[in-house]
């Protein structure tokens, strides 16, 4: 299910934006909804800089901290709904729920197996776009080698709160991505096949 290249950086990216774009902040002054994304990464953040949750015994520990930071900033409902399109109003509510869990699942899963490796680089906070109860937050990462990698935040707000429901990594959106991967499957087979696919990486480690 990940064998697409492009897919593949995105996801690297999805892990590795998170934690550098707290790390140097320059250019735009930061809004409600960057502030909002700085907080949530910020927590990621001392979870993984805590030495008391660096060694390998305490990887559990670890992962059920970095999990429960993650859901306070990402809306799993939202972005299930938009991975699925279509199929998303074909489905029950036991089927949605269950969705919603797997897929949940699958994005922490990618995420946290790429921040525990996380290395310091710098991000440049560009601009922030708000049109009511949405918005963007525009980022570039300049790595190492000083190349620029431009990452957008797509966010919603949710009961006062705003919370990521896409990630756009040199254009390419997340969602999009899943979404077009989840068609392909139950195209070539059924939404049930998708939900087996999922369950079963739920359950790998």
């Amino acid at each position: 299910m990940n064998k697409n290249p492009s897919f593949n950086r995105l996801l690297f990216f999805l892990g590795a934006f998170s934690i550098y774009f707290a790390l140097s902040s320059y250019g735009a002054n930061a809004g409600e909804a960057t502030n909002q994304v700085k907080a949530g990464i910020n927590s990621v953040l001392n979870i993984l800089r805590d030495p008391n949750l660096k060694n390998h015994d305490q990887k559990s520990s670890r992962r059920i901290r970095l999990r429960n930071a993650i859901g306070k900033q990402f809306d799993f409902n939202e972005m299930s709904q938009r991975s699925l399109a279509q199929q998303w109003r074909k489905r029950s509510s036991e089927e949605r729920t269950e969705f919603i869990e797997l897929f949940s699942i699958l994005m922490e899963k990618s995420y946290i197996r790429k921040i525990e490796s996380y290395t310091d680089e710098v991000v440049q906070y560009t601009k922030e776009k708000i049109d009511e109860n949405f918005a963007q937050v525009e980022t570039v990462i300049i790595t190492k080698r000083k190349q620029e990698v431009p990452i957008t935040y797509r966010l919603h707000k949710v009961n006062k709160k705003w919370w990521v429901y896409d990630v756009v990594v040199k254009g390419i959106s997340l969602i999009s991505t899943y979404r077009q991967q989840f068609r392909s499957i139950i195209r070539k087979s059924s939404y049930d096949g998708l939900v087996k696919i999922l369950r079963r990486k739920k359950n790998e480690g």
